[in-house]
């Protein structure tokens, strides 16, 4: 073999010694390298290596070994690796403090250095929370604070990932760099949503509450986005949990109002900014009282986290309806009391006969129908009327219409509690027919009144809930509909 040979894979060898040494973070074996190798450092460039030990050692939080590196070959620090990141992107992406200091002494410049998806170094560390490398990137670099990624600020940012505290000391950096007090962070993305409409639709109630306590912020509020809603009104396109309901009295208790803002952005374009006329005093938004506030209880009470709560409630309603419906099938067919076996003549066993009073019995005649014809009767009208309706309950569920639909989900509602009504009745009336006349058929009377009235308030209370929601909701929304329109 060639002396040149021997050379390249010594060379080869070297490299790779060096970059072993740069994950563990071995000082001895690295001057070691420089000592048989000393332009091995620059020759790193010229590899097909993806990083250089700067990364690594970096990224591992080797402080002394990244100290060498740097009194070796400074330039390392302006190396991008594959993904066009510094070492400064991936110390700050693990928040390595130290590092972060050591490699902005050298030079500040890879503050601004963006990789393949456009990310300064920065943007990781507010994405990974990392409050002390935030400031020390901002006091190097105060340019970074109005960097956006693919139209997203670094405020955007912080909301995404929920970094209260990260958010907290980039607004102060903000406020104390920024000479008009016109911050960045009340401008907007691509969407044109500022940081308080995004932290009302990842519902982030401590989020909000500090947004509004700043008081560039709050003059903001009314801001519209590019489908022309403010943060108050994003608050109807969202599912109502009890966070949004925290959020929304926080919005209604700002002094500015919560739609058509006069005031312009930093970042946005003038055509962005929607204009509006001022609030009237007269139109301040008042809290509802009253039965309204007991409406709005049970709504949030009785509203489900899943909007496909009814889809996915569909197989239990018709289980439900099933079940009432074969009840009341057999109410009939095995009545209170049974049925008439066979007529006491011996010559015809299956012959009517007539009793005292004129009536006809028959073999296979309830026997409550002519003991207690009038009790029977409307047992028979209550038990008839509920198999009906969980019928039609059964026929709504199976068929495939879409649930979601207000109308379907009143019938719904109203078609169970007519069912249940008069499955209660049936209930209530066998009772009747099974107490024998005394104390006990007094006693049966006061229950079946205690029952009936208890029922009866409940099952109204509930009917006019959903009648109620059924009516206002569209209502309500014609009539934030038009509010946004003016």
């Amino acid at each position: 073999m060639r002396a040149s040979d021997q050379q390249g894979i010594s060379r080869d060898q070297m490299m790779s010694i060096l970059f072993k040494a740069s994950t563990n973070g071995d000082l001895l074996t690295l001057r070691s390298v420089i000592k048989q190798d000393s332009q091995i450092l620059n020759r790193i460039s010229l590899t097909d290596l993806h990083e250089t030990p700067l990364h690594i050692s970096s990224s591992c939080g080797h402080l002394d070994f990244t100290k060498e590196l740097l009194s070796l070959k400074p330039t390392l620090v302006t190396q991008l690796d594959y993904s066009n990141r510094t070492a400064l992107h991936v110390a700050s992406a693990e928040g390595h403090i130290d590092i972060v200091k050591e490699l902005l002494k050298i030079n500040k410049d890879p503050c601004l250095f963006r990789d393949e998806k456009g990310r300064i170094p920065l943007y990781y560390a507010v994405m990974r929370g990392r409050l002390e490398v935030v400031r020390e990137l901002i006091r190097a670099k105060s340019e970074s604070l109005s960097v956006r990624v693919k139209g997203e600020t670094i405020f955007h940012v912080c909301v995404k990932y929920n970094n209260l505290e990260t958010l907290k000391a980039l607004i102060e950096a903000e406020l104390d760099i920024t000479d008009d007090r016109h911050l960045n962070f009340t401008s907007v993305d691509g969407t044109l949503n500022t940081i308080l409409h995004l932290a009302v639709m990842l519902k982030q109630v401590e989020t909000t509450s500090y947004l509004l306590s700043v008081s560039e912020i709050r003059q903001v509020v009314g801001l519209k986005n590019k489908l022309g809603l403010t943060a108050y009104d994003i608050l109807e396109h969202v599912p109502k949990e009890l966070e949004i309901y925290e959020i929304r009295d926080m919005l209604k208790a700002t002094d500015h109002p919560i739609s058509s803002p006069t005031t312009e952005i930093r970042g946005i374009e003038e055509s962005h900014v929607v204009e509006g006329l001022p609030q009237p005093a007269t139109q301040k938004t008042t809290q509802p009282k009253g039965w309204r506030n007991i409406l709005g209880f049970m709504t949030r009470m009785l509203n489900h986290n899943n909007p496909n709560w009814l889809d996915e409630m569909r197989g239990n309603l018709s289980l439900v309806a099933t079940v009432i419906s074969t009840i009341t099938f057999q109410a009939l067919i095995n009545p209170p009391g049974g049925f008439v076996q066979q007529s006491i003549l011996k010559e015809d066993p299956f012959k009517c006969i007539d009793n005292d009073e004129g009536e006809s019995i028959c073999p296979g005649d309830a026997i409550s129908a002519v003991t207690y014809s009038d009790l029977f009767h409307p047992y028979l009208k209550y038990n008839t009327i509920c198999f009906i309706g969980s019928l039609c309950v059964i026929l709504l569920v199976v068929s495939g219409v879409p649930l979601k639909h207000r109308v379907v989900v009143w019938v719904l509602s109203i078609a169970m509690c007519i069912t249940l009504t008069f499955l209660s009745l049936t209930y209530l009336q066998g009772l009747y027919l099974v107490t024998p006349d005394g104390e006990l058929f007094k006693s049966a009377n006061k229950l079946f009144r205690a029952s009936l009235y208890c029922w009866i308030g409940f099952l109204s209370f509930v009917a006019l809930f959903f009648t109620l929601c059924f009516v206002f909701g569209p209502v309500k929304r014609a009539k934030n509909k038009l509010n946004r329109q003016i």
